[in-house]
């Protein structure tokens, strides 16, 4: 049976006196590929940052593999990857040495492990060639690839990428709509995506959640929410749909 890695509990932040996020709550199950949505301004990046600990809640709980993010941060991410906003690399370096680097931080890795571990995630995303190469000859899909890799060091079960398809071209979308799904199927890995790119997500996520003025006004399988919305095949379509309703 399914378990909620994700478990979110009446979720608030208030900026000022702004309030962001309004008493969310929603689960993402073992095993899905679960697409995040909502206009500019909706709260998915907010919701990104509390996800992961970078801000705290003004009020509720989020739970990652059953652990409170913010009594226990360290062991709450000790099992998830996540590339919360676009990857920053040191551009003179390789993109072996700058992996490397970064899995140093594993304390729980010795060595080789970490020359074997930076091996092995640079195979998953189609590096290992070009892992001898400077970060600055990357091109930006290549970029979002090792942005993965470097969430992949920690052998996560769940993976949280915000706007991972920014700016890359259609090809660069292929590959990494391939490598996520690939992923998912071959290792179980769970992804929770947040993109406007509704096309893209369409074609890998069997689950959404729709967020609108810090509300969730949507969650489920994406075959209930074509049918809901008069039985359309198109993704942006039941979106605009929903928008116009909620």
């Amino acid at each position: 049976m399914n378990t909620n890695i994700i478990k979110v509990q009446n979720l608030k932040k208030k900026i000022g006196r702004t309030e962001i996020i309004k008493d969310i709550t929603f689960q993402v199950k073992k095993g899905e590929i679960c697409g995040f949505i909502g206009p500019n301004g909706a709260g998915k990046t907010t919701i990104m940052r509390l996800l992961t600990g970078l801000i705290t809640p003004t009020g509720g709980k989020v739970y990652l593999n059953g652990v409170d993010v913010n009594k226990n941060r360290e062991e709450a991410l000790e099992k998830v990857g996540a590339l919360v906003e676009a990857p920053l690399f040191f551009p003179y370096m390789t993109a072996e040495k700058l992996l490397l680097n970064l899995a140093i931080l594993n304390k729980n890795m010795n060595k080789s492990e970490r020359i074997e571990k930076v091996e092995e995630v640079l195979n998953k995303v189609g590096l290992y060639d070009r892992r001898k190469d400077k970060v600055s000859k990357y091109s930006l899909g290549m970029k979002q690839r090792l942005g993965i890799a470097q969430a992949l060091l920690n052998k996560p079960e769940v993976v949280l990428l915000d706007e991972p398809a920014n700016g890359l071209d259609p090809m660069g979308m292929i590959e990494l709509r391939n490598l996520i799904t690939k992923l998912n199927e071959e290792e179980g890995i769970t992804f929770f995506i947040s993109s406007h790119l509704l096309d893209e997500l369409q074609k890998m996520c069997n689950n959404l959640l729709i967020i609108k003025e810090g509300k969730i006004i949507w969650s489920g399988n994406k075959e209930e929410l074509l049918r809901e919305e008069g039985y359309t095949e198109s993704l942006e379509d039941a979106f605009v749909k929903l928008m116009m309703k909620a």
